[in-house]
């Protein structure tokens, strides 16, 4: 059976083709996702790019590229090479090794870059790379789970840190399964059926459940839109000093006007296509994202140099602080009317669901690491 391109397909080659010519002059390397159209939703899909730098930190970046068949977003993840020079640690840690192995190169400067690049690849599957990394992974899902509770004055943000917590879990049997980890922080919840389907056909609507995604995320969108033109207001003309170049770099992509232009276009086609828990899971992150700037923001005028996205105060406290306005939507969007009865039941099914998780990564040969104190 002979198989066609999507349309869209040629949009985003032409795009790949103008944005290498960009980067490449203050890029070590450059790789574009594979495959390169989103699978899953083409007529909306995006170019993820990660370039390699000589900067000394991450920074993501959003840009849009005019072709003939009309414009494409670009997301750009900056890497600096520093950070991948010990390819064992490298490959140790959080989704690096993944972006590299999902990923196709458009440009390698050097040998020396393509030797680096290799190195990490081919540590990223060793018994005790892997298991490390892994462990890592259901760390970060515990930090975000004590958050909410952290966050229990205001129950749908601890339902968010929930939702964070959920998605970490996710990446680390994504992992340990050799499935891809691209967008599972921000909407999980196909590929998670995908993944149970066989082993625990019930986990994701479980977890549908536990998180209320099963709520109509139709009115989140204006939601946003509200969020985003008062976040936008609050901080215009006025940068977090003091903080690292990655929180700064994280602050001014999340309030580009042309990244919530595109989360919008996104969660709409989630909405439009009946995918509604992904589309709820994907708004909740984007809302928590915008309600960190105008925190970072006063945290950074408080010289408690804050990180993006993990919180010194809890979230209800940052909004009632510094932008009180949004607080309506922020709860519309994160869940609605949720009691503390609901959210305690939250609670208790996460520890189940991690306890689920980690016996199918135990069970894929697998042994967790236990971090030390």
């Amino acid at each position: 059976m002979t198989t066609y391109p999507h349309p869209r397909e040629t949009a985003l080659k032409q795009a790949t083709q103008k944005i290498m010519q960009v980067l490449k002059p203050k890029a070590l390397a450059i790789f574009h996702r594979k495959p390169l159209i989103d699978p899953e939703y083409p007529d909306v899909s995006d170019i993820d790019i990660t370039a390699i730098w000589t900067q000394r930190e991450e920074q993501p970046e959003r840009i849009i590229v005019d072709t003939h068949e009309g414009r494409v977003f670009i997301d750009i993840l900056w890497v600096p090479v520093s950070k991948m020079l010990n390819a064992e640690e490298a490959a140790s840690y959080k989704t690096l090794p993944h972006l590299l192995l999902e990923s196709e190169p458009l440009y390698v400067q050097t040998d020396t870059v393509q030797s680096i690049i290799d190195n990490i690849k081919q540590k990223t599957h060793e018994q005790t790379v892997w298991e490390r990394r892994t462990g890592h992974q259901l760390g970060f899902g515990d930090a975000a789970f004590e958050e909410a509770k952290k966050n229990l004055d205001f129950p749908p943000a601890a339902l968010f840190f929930l939702q964070t917590a959920h998605a970490n879990y996710i990446v680390a049997l994504a992992d340990s399964l050799k499935q891809s980890t691209m967008s599972l922080l921000t909407r999980p919840v196909t590929k998670l059926k995908q993944m149970t389907a066989n082993s625990n056909p019930n986990l994701a609507t479980d977890m549908e459940t536990t998180l209320h995604l099963d709520v109509d995320p139709s009115p989140s969108i204006s939601a946003l839109k509200r969020i985003h033109m008062a976040v936008s207001q609050k901080c215009a003309g006025k940068q977090p000093y003091g903080v690292s170049n990655r929180t700064l770099g994280h602050y001014t992509y999340t309030l580009s006007p042309i990244e919530t232009d595109y989360r919008l276009i996104f969660a709409t086609a989630l909405i439009k296509n009946n995918d509604l828990a992904n589309a709820n899971f994907y708004l909740r992150f984007w809302a928590y994202s915008l309600a960190r700037c105008p925190a970072v923001l006063h945290e950074a005028n408080q010289s408690k140099k804050p990180s993006f996205y993990v919180p010194i105060e809890s979230l209800k406290t940052s909004i009632d602080i510094e932008l009180p306005k949004i607080l309506d939507d922020i709860k519309t969007i994160m869940g609605g009317e949720i009691t503390d009865q609901k959210i305690q039941e939250s609670i208790k099914d996460t520890i189940k669901f991690k306890d689920q998780i980690v016996n199918q990564i135990q069970k894929s040969g697998i042994n967790i690491k236990k971090e030390k104190k």
